[in-house]
């Protein structure tokens, strides 16, 4: 198995009590998403913008059932053995 930095993902403040608690409700928290970007960063699944952010796209179901997408835009930092995924700004879409 190669050799994995460590992942440490960072939610600013702003973000948590603006975007992550209007979602809360749907089934987003910082937890879930911390999972989330930390796996998809391991599997390289995300895009690089123009901006070089890593751009990574969750789906998840509102309580019921609609099917939604969040878009998540992460810096990335390196240091040493340690990635830094830092969330910059998030929007959801409903899909239906």
């Amino acid at each position: 198995m190669s050799n994995m930095p460590l992942i440490i993902v960072r939610i600013p403040k702003k973000i948590a009590k603006q975007w992550i608690l209007r979602h809360e409700r749907d089934g987003l928290d910082e937890y879930k998403i911390s999972i989330f970007l930390k796996l998809h960063y391991e599997l390289q699944n995300y895009e690089v913008t123009s901006e070089n952010l890593l751009l990574f796209n969750m789906h998840f179901q509102k309580r019921g059932g609609q099917p939604m997408k969040a878009s998540l835009w992460v810096r990335e930092r390196k240091i040493d053995d340690v990635v830094e995924l830092i969330l910059i700004r998030a929007h959801t879409e409903s899909l239906r």
